[in-house]
C-alpha cells in the first residue's frame, strides 16, 4: 500500500517539474488553432516509470500573447508502467477550457502560470495496483499550485504550416518528465 500511495503522489507531485500552457507571438507558423493528434509523456522517479499517451482531439489556439486549450471531446490519455515493481494502469481525462498568457522566446513556448484561468478539469483514475478515483480537479488551480497538469510550458517548438510539436524535458529532485505534444492545424 505504501508504494501505491507514493505512485499517486509521484504523478500528482511532478507538476513543479511539469506543465503550464503555451502561446505564440513571434513564429508565424505557431499562430492559429491546432488539434492534438497525440501526447506522449514519460515520467521517471526512483522506482517509478510511467508512460502517458493519448489525448487526441483537444485543441490549442495560439496568438495575441495567449494560449487557449479546449478539451471538449478529447480522448483520454492512458497511463501504464511500474512503481516499486508493481504494474500501474490508469487514465487521465481533460474537460473544459484553460486560458493562459504565453509567449514565444526564440524557439521556446513559455506560459505564464499565474495567469491561468478557466473551467478546465483533470480527472485521474488509477485502476492498478490500487483502484483510485478522486474527483476532477481544476486545471488552473493545479498549475498555480505547481502540481502535475499534463499541459506543456517552457517547451521547445518545431512547426510548419500544417504541424506543430512541443517538446519538453523537466528534471527536479522528484524525477524527470519527457514529453512531446503533436498537433495538426485545425
Amino acid at each position: 500500500m505504501k508504494g501505491n500511495v507514493a505512485l499517486v503522489t509521484t504523478v500528482l507531485a511532478l507538476a513543479g517539474t511539469v506543465f503550464a500552457v503555451p502561446a505564440a507571438a513571434a513564429a508565424p507558423c505557431t499562430t492559429g488553432t491546432w488539434r492534438l493528434t497525440k501526447a506522449d509523456l514519460t515520467v521517471r522517479q526512483s522506482t517509478t516509470r510511467l508512460r502517458i499517451v493519448g489525448g487526441k482531439g483537444a485543441t490549442l489556439t495560439l496568438g495575441g500573447g495567449r494560449a487557449v486549450h479546449r478539451y471538449a471531446g478529447s480522448a483520454r490519455l492512458t497511463e501504464t508502467g511500474t512503481s516499486g515493481g508493481a504494474a500501474v494502469t490508469g487514465w487521465l481525462r481533460y474537460r473544459g477550457t484553460l486560458r493562459m498568457k504565453a509567449k514565444i522566446t526564440g524557439s521556446r513556448l513559455v506560459g505564464t502560470i499565474s495567469s491561468a484561468s478557466g473551467n478546465a478539469t483533470l480527472k485521474l483514475r488509477q485502476t492498478a495496483p490500487l483502484s483510485l478515483d478522486p474527483a476532477p480537479r481544476n486545471l488552473a488551480a493545479l498549475l498555480k499550485a505547481g502540481e502535475f497538469t499534463g499541459v506543456p510550458d517552457n517547451a521547445k517548438i518545431t512547426c510548419s504550416t500544417t504541424s506543430l510539436k512541443l517538446h519538453q524535458t523537466d528534471t527536479t529532485s522528484s524525477g524527470t518528465l519527457k514529453a512531446t505534444w503533436t498537433y495538426r492545424r485545425a
